[in-house]
């Protein structure tokens, strides 16, 4: 295990969030002051947003001020500008990508729409009619518009993107986000179809029929359907595999992580193994096999989401929810099957303690005391609900 990360106290900013109040060098000062003085050692800055825009002076992906919503932007490097700052204060900055989201339905200038064949493909229940069909992501009803990981020049394009930073500028460590599918709906493009056959080594008799039926609570597994699990956890792991080795070959020194949901029984939805390939934990969904598809042993540090409300499992229980649907239940989790090979920093929604400060400061101690790390999600919660304060009083009670 990566001792680097153990320990670490992640603030993350969420450019969507904050990107409107960061434009001014006061607030800019103002959060990463009070990230300091509440114990964080890292904080998140977006490289890339969920929509395809960075937030850096980028020669391959659109600005994110060409978007009317931060228009403000035109002309400043929020990365160079924060970095700026996070060093100025002692703490470590670390760069976030958005991998796979590559667009918004509702802007036609996206390299998603310039790209079509980039796209997702959706095989979902018609609304309308309650049959199966085919939707394009950018006619599909979510927002972000998803790339198929597999598809050469997506991987080309995105690692491109992830390079051009790691040279460019100089920070802590790498952290991908939506590194993923974008649900069990997706990709059933041609492209992924003649790839999956090509690995499986046969046609397939029935598409998709043989990999899964949508149904209205779900899906219907086919004769395929465990083989496409282990595919598409493959897919995403091969990517993983390839992201790492460029940042170390670029700058050895830089650090590589990925946020996940901790919610491994089901994030295998979205075409994800976080797992060790020492997990020994396992489930109805897996194939023998499965768990050669596991990243977790290349990451120098995991960040799970443990995004519940209830912080101890007994409180889940009394709930009628399984015990990983909290915060200790979840990083209990998350260290098994990842086998403990991995510094798991076990992350907060700080939404989900909305008007409850004592549950949320609960939450945090289970993070620092269980887990190897504590991230809070986000730093906008912090401004709204005035719980900088929450956090430093803990941070100087804990220093007595």
């Amino acid at each position: 295990m990566n001792q680097t990360y153990v320990g670490a106290k992640v603030l993350w900013v969420d450019f969507l969030a904050n990107g409107r109040y960061l434009i001014k060098e006061e607030k800019r000062q103002s959060y990463i002051q009070q990230a300091k003085e509440a114990g964080f050692s890292h904080v998140v800055v977006d490289a890339k947003i969920p929509y395809g825009y960075v937030t850096y002076h980028s020669s391959l992906a659109p600005h994110v001020s060409s978007w009317e919503r931060f228009r403000e932007w035109e002309g400043k490097d929020y990365v160079q500008l924060m970095i700026d700052v996070i060093n100025e204060h002692g703490l470590h900055a670390i760069v976030k990508f958005d991998v796979f989201a590559e667009g918004n339905i509702n802007d036609t200038s996206s390299k998603a729409h310039a790209n079509k064949e980039w796209q997702v493909t959706y095989y979902h229940l018609d609304a309308s009619t309650s049959t199966p069909t085919f939707t394009k992501a950018e006619e599909f009803h979510e927002p972000s518009i998803f790339v198929n990981p597999i598809h050469p020049e997506v991987q080309k394009y995105e690692l491109s993107l992830i390079e051009e930073v790691v040279q460019k500028y100089d920070f802590h460590a790498v952290v991908l986000d939506r590194c993923r599918y974008p649900n069990i709906n997706g990709d059933f493009s041609e492209f992924s179809r003649n790839t999956f056959e090509r690995y499986i080594g046969k046609k397939i008799e029935c598409w998709p029929e043989d990999i899964l039926i949508p149904k209205k609570n779900g899906v219907q597994p086919g004769s395929l359907y465990k083989k496409w699990l282990t595919w598409r956890a493959t897919n995403i792991t091969n990517f993983v595999h390839q992201a790492k080795g460029l940042v170390k070959e670029k700058n050895e020194q830089v650090g590589f992580g990925i946020y996940v949901g901790s919610w491994y029984p089901e994030f295998y939805e979205e075409g994800v193994n976080w797992a060790s390939v020492h997990n020994e934990v396992t489930f109805p969904w897996m194939e023998e096999g499965y768990m050669k598809s596991g990243y977790a042993d290349c990451l120098d540090f995991l960040i799970t989401g443990c995004y519940y409300p209830d912080v101890f499992e007994g409180e889940a229980i009394q709930q009628g929810k399984e015990k990983w649907r909290s915060v200790e239940g979840a990083i209990e989790l998350s260290k098994k099957v990842t086998a403990q090979n991995v510094p798991v920093i076990a992350g907060l929604f700080l939404q989900e303690y909305e008007g409850d400060a004592f549950q949320f400061k609960k939450a945090v101690e289970e993070c620092v005391n269980s887990g190897d790390g504590l991230m809070i999600f986000d730093a906008i919660y912090l401004e709204l609900y005035d719980w900088w304060q929450v956090l430093i009083e803990e941070q100087k009670e804990g220093q007595k």
